[in-house]
């Protein structure tokens, strides 16, 4: 396989409701995932594989992330890789191929999602594309819990033959694909949003008005007859849709469980803890295992940071603070004795003495929390001055 072939889309449109209060003042593929932005994670998977042309394609506070993505990546980080952001308003993410048709211009193309982090093995997806030879492949990985997700038909070589979404039990049995003896029907397996695709694919999208993939691109595929694979494999990928996922997948990441994806930073020492700059600290200060800091932390007398912590840049944590399992973004001001126990806080947030949060607090940017209070299992939106 020549990777010169190939070019890649990252689809970096998502407003990403579910994830409120924190994309309340930036956009999804910004949400910092122990201290890196998904949507770096996303650039950094394309660059390893070799991938030397990458189109980002951005919708939802667009200009605030083209700003950033120019600003994060110039062209002496990239090395040779050229990195283009489009002036395109897409409707879709079949669209937004369609609105870069131009732009894409190698035989083979990879579409990625610039709101998910996984370490889906890419050159050996694309190498499976490839000797398949059908007009797309999908990432595929088995789930826990299949009860929450719908079925796919494949037969011995991987090629798809029938998707159905939670399907009942009568749909399956009426189902002629269900008969065939040589498919193999799997009730676990899920689409994880990375694709691959021959040129073809853009040309389909020239003559149709399809606009999303999963909901009307695969099923037009299906139904016309085009040769259509599932890559199926072990890796890591978790759905950061809601704060609740998001704080699990840096926990993950923190435990290593994305290897070799790993926190921004640099590793040290056996316990497991990534820096990107000086930390500050006092007397008798604690660090667990597991955790990330970013720049310009100040850590006051006896605070303890424990297990499955992150910390952003310009944190300040008052004397006698414990923190733990807690996810804290940049520019934050904690106070002192404050407890903080398995929970989101956003930027420019100040917590005053004496705070308590725990059993999951989600704390939205530039809020103000006041002296002595407790917070359990609640949510506060962007801006608020708590009483």
């Amino acid at each position: 396989m020549d990777v010169n072939n190939w070019c890649a889309v990252i689809l970096a449109g998502g407003a990403g409701e579910r994830l409120k209060p924190l994309t309340s003042k930036i956009p999804k593929p910004m949400v910092a995932v122990t201290n890196k932005p998904m949507v770096d994670y996303a650039i950094d998977h394309l660059r390893y594989a070799g991938i030397k042309k990458i189109i980002v394609v951005v919708r939802h506070m667009g200009e605030f992330l083209r700003d950033y993505l120019e600003q994060t990546w110039p062209q002496e980080k990239l090395g040779e890789t050229e990195l283009i952001i489009p002036q395109v308003d897409s409707l879709g993410t079949a669209d937004a191929i369609r609105k870069t048709a131009e732009l894409i211009d190698t035989p083979h193309f990879v579409v990625s999602m610039a709101d998910i982090v996984t370490n889906l093995p890419i050159l050996d997806m694309m190498a499976f594309h490839e000797a398949k030879g059908g007009v797309g492949t999908i990432s595929m990985k088995s789930m826990e819990f299949p009860q929450l997700y719908g079925v796919v038909l494949l037969d011995k070589e991987k090629r798809i033959y029938l998707f159905l979404e939670k399907p009942k039990p009568q749909e399956l049995y009426l189902s002629s694909l269900a008969q065939r003896t040589d498919l193999f029907l799997h009730t676990n397996i899920i689409n994880t949003g990375i694709y691959c695709f021959e040129h073809e694919m853009v040309d389909i999208l020239l003559r149709t008005n399809l606009m999303d993939f999963g909901a009307e691109v695969f099923p037009y595929l299906l139904d016309a007859g085009y040769p259509l694979f599932g890559f199926v494999a072990d890796y890591y990928w978790l759905d950061l849709g809601n704060p609740l996922t998001y704080k699990w997948g840096n926990w993950d990441l923190l435990r290593r469980y994305g290897w070799p994806v790993m926190p921004d930073g640099f590793e040290d020492g056996p316990k497991q803890i990534w820096t990107k700059g000086d930390i500050v600290c006092g007397n008798n200060v604690f660090f667990g295992s597991q955790c990330a800091f970013g720049n310009s932390v100040h850590l006051d007398n006896n605070v303890q940071v424990k297990n499955l912590s992150v910390l952003g840049s310009g944190v300040k944590v008052g004397e006698g603070t414990i923190i733990e399992k807690s996810i804290i973004w940049d520019n934050v001001q904690i106070g002192k004795n404050c407890k903080i126990l398995d929970s989101i806080i956003c930027n420019d947030t100040t917590l005053q003495d004496d705070v308590e949060l725990d059993n999951h607090v989600v704390i939205g940017p530039n809020c103000s929390i006041p002296k002595g209070k407790k917070m359990n299992n609640t949510t506060i939106k962007e801006d608020t001055a708590v009483e």
